[in-house]
């Protein structure tokens, strides 16, 4: 029986939770040659805004917000 494989992509946000994100749902897909911006959204309704640079990996930014603070981002 062959072994499964699983394309896992493990981060860790900002406020230092360990996330897995070949399992949210990308709800918004930016990129260009220096950098990529990514939402995604977790199957608990909180969003990852996942920053990550090309040139530099040890830039790479995963903020963590919930429904609260996504609506904070709309007001402004």
């Amino acid at each position: 029986m062959p072994a499964t494989t699983f394309n896992r992509e493990m981060i860790t946000t900002t406020c230092g939770r360990q996330l897995d994100l070949s399992t949210t749902e990308i709800v918004i897909e930016r990129s260009n040659s220096l950098f990529s911006y990514n939402i995604h959204k977790l199957k608990t309704g909180e969003y990852i805004i996942a920053e990550k640079f090309y040139a530099n990996p040890f830039n790479n930014r995963y903020i963590l917000l919930n429904d609260e603070q996504i609506e904070l981002l709309r007001n402004l």
